[in-house]
């Protein structure tokens, strides 16, 4: 004759070897989360920043080398590791007449790597995209 089982040995044990991966995949899935809010959030600061930069220079050339510089020094500053970062910045509004309206946009875009974190579903890489428009002063000074 058996006896009933009524000891809960080993429970744990089973407890342990089932939760453990659903508590890995949620830990990975909110770190992947963490990477894109904070890359997307440096991006977007980068933009800005840029965009700002630029709008205040006097020319043209000056503003493109404003942007650049801050974009990329922001970008380091917020300790951001993006691969294929690119910026696409519009000076066009530089060559208006004074007294006419105009603004420069900044246009940035890089790809944030999440292959290290081995999630099945997880893409390798997520793609980010930021633009920003900042006006310029119609009667700025042109030397």
């Amino acid at each position: 004759m058996n006896r009933p089982w009524t000891s809960d040995e080993g429970s744990a044990s089973v407890e342990l070897a089932v939760l453990t991966p659903v508590v890995l995949v949620v830990l990975a899935v909110v770190i992947a989360g963490g990477r894109i809010v904070t890359a997307h959030a440096a991006l977007d600061t980068a933009t800005t920043a840029a965009a700002r930069a630029a709008s205040l220079a006097r020319t043209a050339t000056a503003a493109h080398a404003a942007a650049t510089t801050t974009a990329r020094d922001t970008l380091a500053q917020e300790d951001v590791h993006c691969a294929q970062p690119s910026l696409h910045i519009d000076t066009g509004a530089f060559n208006t007449a004074p007294g006419t309206a105009g603004a420069v946009v900044v246009r940035a875009s890089c790809t944030v790597a999440l292959a290290d974190l081995a999630l099945p579903t997880m893409p390798g890489n997520i793609p980010l995209h930021s633009e920003f428009t900042s006006p310029i002063d119609p009667f700025r000074g042109r030397t």
